[in-house]
C-alpha cells in the first residue's frame, strides 16, 4: 500500500520533470531558430515558431523568460534595414507568439507595430497587433496613436485614423494637442497641413533611429506634395492672368505670385514642365493624397 508522503512525493517528482522536459522543449525551439537562421534569415525562421496559444501551454510558469527569449531574437531581425517581406511576416509571428505569452508586453506591440506599418508593408498585420496590443491594455494611448498612424498613411482612412486619434486623447497621460488633431483630421481628409502636424509629432514620440529615418522620408513625401500643389495653383494663376504658361518657376516670383520658390525637400529644385505646366519633385515617385499611395 501506497503511503500519502509517497504518492505525494511521487507526484511532485512528476511535475518536476514534466515542467522541466517543457522547458527544455521551450529552450530548444529557440535554439532551433539560431540553426535556421543561418540559412533563412532571423526574422524568417520566426515564422517556425509555435502558436502563442500552444507554447503558453508549454512553458507553465516560464511564460516572461520564453517570451524575452523570442523577443530578443525577434528585435535582432526588425533592426535590419535591408529586411525581406518573409522576414517581417516571421518577426510579426514572434511578436503574436510574445504577447500571447505576455499580454502586457507594450513594447512588443507599439514597436513592431510601426515597423510593420513604416517598413514592412504589412500594415494589415500592423493593424492586427495594434489592436490586440489595445484589447489588453486599454488604457495606453500609444497604441490607439500609432493605430491611427496605419489608417491616415498606410491604409488611406482618414476617418478612421482620426477616430483612434480621438480614442487615444480621451486615455490617462495622452498629450493636450492630440484631441485637437483629431478633429482636424475628422473634418479636413485632404488637410496637408494636418498630416504634417500629425507626422512630426510621431517624429517626436519615436525614440527608435531607425524609425526615425522612415518618419523623415514620409514627412519629405508630405512636404513635396503640399509645395507642388501651391506651385501649380500659382502656375495656373500666371496663365489666368498672362494668357500663357510660365518658362520657368522662377517667373511665379518675378510675376509677384509667389514670393519664393521653395526648395525640394529631397535636394535641389522642384522639376518644371513649361509645356505642361506640371511641377514633380525626382524624390517623390507618385502624387500624395494626405497620405502615401
Amino acid at each position: 500500500m501506497t503511503t500519502t508522503a509517497g504518492t505525494w512525493s511521487d507526484n511532485r517528482i512528476l511535475t518536476l520533470a514534466a515542467v522541466a522536459l517543457l522547458g527544455l522543449g521551450a529552450v530548444f525551439s529557440v535554439h532551433t531558430l539560431d540553426k535556421q537562421r543561418e540559412t533563412i534569415g532571423t526574422s524568417a525562421s520566426l515564422s517556425y515558431l509555435p502558436k502563442g496559444e500552444y507554447l503558453k501551454l508549454a512553458v507553465l510558469g516560464y511564460r516572461h523568460i520564453v517570451a524575452d527569449a523570442i523577443w530578443l531574437k525577434a528585435v535582432q531581425g526588425l533592426s535590419g534595414r535591408q529586411q525581406t517581406r518573409d522576414g517581417y511576416i516571421g518577426a510579426y509571428h514572434a511578436a503574436d507568439v510574445v504577447t500571447d505569452l505576455d499580454p502586457q508586453f507594450i513594447h512588443a506591440y507599439q514597436y513592431t507595430g510601426t515597423v510593420l506599418g513604416v517598413f514592412g508593408g504589412l500594415p494589415e498585420e500592423s493593424v492586427a497587433l495594434l489592436k490586440k496590443g489595445i484589447h489588453h491594455n486599454p488604457t495606453v494611448w500609444q497604441l490607439s496613436f500609432f493605430l491611427g498612424y496605419d489608417y491616415f498613411y498606410e491604409l488611406q482612412d482618414p476617418v478612421s485614423a482620426a477616430k483612434y486619434f480621438r480614442a487615444a486623447s480621451l486615455l490617462p497621460d495622452a498629450p493636450d494637442w492630440l484631441a485637437g488633431l483629431a478633429v482636424r483630421m475628422a473634418a479636413e481628409a485632404n488637410d496637408l497641413g494636418a498630416a504634417l502636424e500629425f507626422l512630426h509629432r510621431l517624429y517626436l514620440q519615436t525614440t527608435d533611429e531607425q524609425m526615425k529615418e522612415g518618419l523623415v522620408r514620409r514627412i519629405r513625401e508630405v512636404t513635396a506634395e503640399r509645395d507642388i500643389r501651391i506651385l501649380e495653383q500659382a502656375v495656373n494663376t500666371y496663365q489666368a492672368r498672362m494668357g500663357k504658361l510660365p518658362k520657368t518657376l522662377d517667373e511665379l516670383v518675378v510675376s509677384g505670385i509667389l514670393t519664393t520658390v521653395p526648395p525640394d525637400p529631397f535636394g535641389g529644385p522642384y522639376q518644371f514642365s513649361p509645356s505642361k505646366g506640371t511641377v514633380w519633385s525626382t524624390g517623390l515617385p507618385e502624387r500624395l493624397h494626405v497620405y502615401r499611395q
